[in-house]
C-alpha cells in the first residue's frame, strides 16, 4: 500500500506534467491509473485531457478487423504500410447472436444492435473499444420486417447519435428514430424524413460519419425507386438526398470513403465491387460541394506490378488513408493474408501480411481504416 508520503510525493507532480504523462499511456493502462488517486482519475475524466488523447490517437491510427463467429472480435494493427508483415492483436470481444448487426467503429465506438421481427423491437448496445464501456439503450419500438441503424458523432456539441430506420411492410410508414448518448434520459424519438417518402438503407452498406454527416446509400423514393446517398446531419437531425453525378453508377455495394474530410464513393471492378488482378483502372468520385450536389471524378490506372502483386486474389475497397493510400482487402482470411496499399503520388503498389487472424480461416469479416482510442467514459449509464 501507498504511504502518505508517497501520497503527497504525487500531489506535488504538476497537474501539467501528469496530463502529458498520462496522454502517451496506452488505453489499458490509463484504465488502471484511475486508480491510482482521486486527482488521477479527475484528470483522466476530463475533457481536455479525452481530447488530447484523441489528439495524438489521430497520428497513429490504426486498422480494425472486425470478425463475427460466436462473438464479435476485433483485432487491431498499425495502418502505417512501413513493414512487410504485421502482427494483429486481439483487442476484445461482445457478444451476438443471428439477428445482431454492429456498425461504426466512429471514433472509437461501435454500435451492436439485436433485431427480432417476433418480438418487434430492437436491443442496442453502444461500446467503447479503448475503455471497453459498453452502454445499453432503451429499447426501440418496429412495425416492420427490416431494421438498420448507423452510429453519427457531431464535432461540434460533441455528442454521439444512433439512428435506427424502421422500413414497414411493402415500404410505407418508414420510421426514422435517433437516440443521443451522454444525456441523464437516455430515449428514442422519431424524425421527420421531409423530401424522402420512402428510404430503404441497402443492408450490407455501413455509411460512413464525416465532420458531422451520416453518409449511407439507400433506395429511396420521390416517385420510382432510385439508388442514391442519403446524409444525415448528427447534429440538426434533418435527413437529405445527395444527388449522385452525372455519369456515376452508384450500386448497392458502392464503397463510401472518407477522402481526406470529403465524401468518396469508389467505382470499378467486376460485379459486387470485386477487383482482380486483370483490373487496371478504378474511379474516385468526391463530394466538392454536398450543398450544390457538385462531385469531382478521379481516374486511376493502376501500374503494371499491380497483376503481379495481386495475383488471383479478388479484392474489395477499404478505404483511403491520408498518406494517399488506397487499401484494398480480402473479403476472407485465407493461409496467406494481405492488405494492399496502392499509393496515388507515386503510382505503386505495396502488399504487407497481416499475421494472428489465423483462427478465423474462411470467416468473412470486415476491415476499417482510421480507428482511433477515446479514452472518454459516457457519465450516464
Amino acid at each position: 500500500m501507498q504511504t502518505q508520503q508517497q501520497h503527497m510525493h504525487m500531489d506535488e507532480i504538476p497537474v501539467d506534467l501528469i496530463i502529458e504523462i498520462l496522454s502517451r499511456l496506452p488505453t489499458k493502462t490509463i484504465a488502471r491509473c484511475r486508480w491510482v488517486s482521486k486527482l488521477w482519475a479527475s484528470i483522466i475524466c476530463r475533457t481536455d485531457f479525452s481530447e488530447l488523447f484523441m489528439t495524438r490517437s489521430q497520428a497513429r491510427p490504426q486498422i480494425l478487423f472486425t470478425f463475427r463467429k460466436s462473438d464479435f472480435s476485433f483485432f487491431l494493427t498499425p495502418q502505417a504500410q512501413n513493414k512487410s508483415s504485421l502482427v494483429a492483436k486481439n483487442h476484445m470481444k461482445l457478444p451476438t447472436d443471428d439477428s445482431s448487426q454492429i456498425c461504426g467503429p466512429v471514433r472509437g465506438f461501435v454500435c451492436l444492435t439485436n433485431y427480432s421481427s417476433g418480438i418487434k423491437e430492437t436491443v442496442s448496445t453502444v461500446c467503447n473499444l479503448s475503455t471497453g464501456q459498453a452502454i445499453h439503450l432503451p429499447n426501440a419500438k418496429t412495425n416492420g420486417n427490416f431494421v438498420k441503424s448507423y452510429l453519427g458523432f457531431d464535432p461540434i456539441d460533441k455528442q454521439f447519435k444512433v439512428l435506427l430506420i424502421n422500413n414497414a411492410t411493402q415500404g410505407v410508414s418508414d420510421e426514422h428514430q435517433v437516440l443521443t448518448l451522454g444525456t441523464p434520459n437516455l430515449s428514442w424519438r422519431n424524425i421527420k424524413s421531409c423530401c424522402i417518402s420512402y428510404c430503404y438503407p441497402h443492408y450490407y452498406n455501413d455509411g460512413i460519419c464525416i465532420n458531422g454527416g451520416l453518409y449511407y446509400v439507400a433506395a429511396v423514393s420521390k416517385g420510382p425507386s432510385i439508388s442514391a446517398i442519403v446524409c444525415f446531419d448528427v447534429k440538426s437531425e434533418k435527413l437529405r438526398i445527395v444527388n449522385k453525378a452525372e455519369g456515376m453508377e452508384l450500386r448497392s455495394d458502392s464503397t463510401l470513403v472518407n477522402n481526406k474530410g470529403k465524401l468518396g464513393v469508389f467505382e470499378g471492378g467486376w460485379v459486387g465491387g470485386v477487383f482482380t488482378g486483370e483490373t487496371t483502372s478504378f474511379e474516385l468520385w468526391v463530394l466538392v460541394d454536398a450543398e450544390k450536389h457538385e462531385w469531382s471524378k478521379h481516374l486511376y490506372v493502376l501500374p503494371p506490378l499491380w497483376k503481379n502483386v495481386v495475383a488471383k486474389s479478388d479484392l474489395y475497397f477499404v478505404g483511403v488513408t491520408g498518406k494517399d493510400e488506397i487499401v484494398f482487402s480480402k473479403l476472407y482470411i485465407s493461409d496467406s493474408f494481405y492488405v494492399y496499399y496502392y499509393n496515388i503520388e507515386d503510382n505503386t503498389v505495396t502488399r504487407v501480411e497481416i499475421q494472428g487472424m489465423s483462427a478465423f480461416k474462411n470467416f468473412n469479416f470486415h476491415v476499417s481504416l482510421d480507428h482511433v482510442e477515446d479514452v472518454k467514459l459516457m457519465q450516464h449509464v
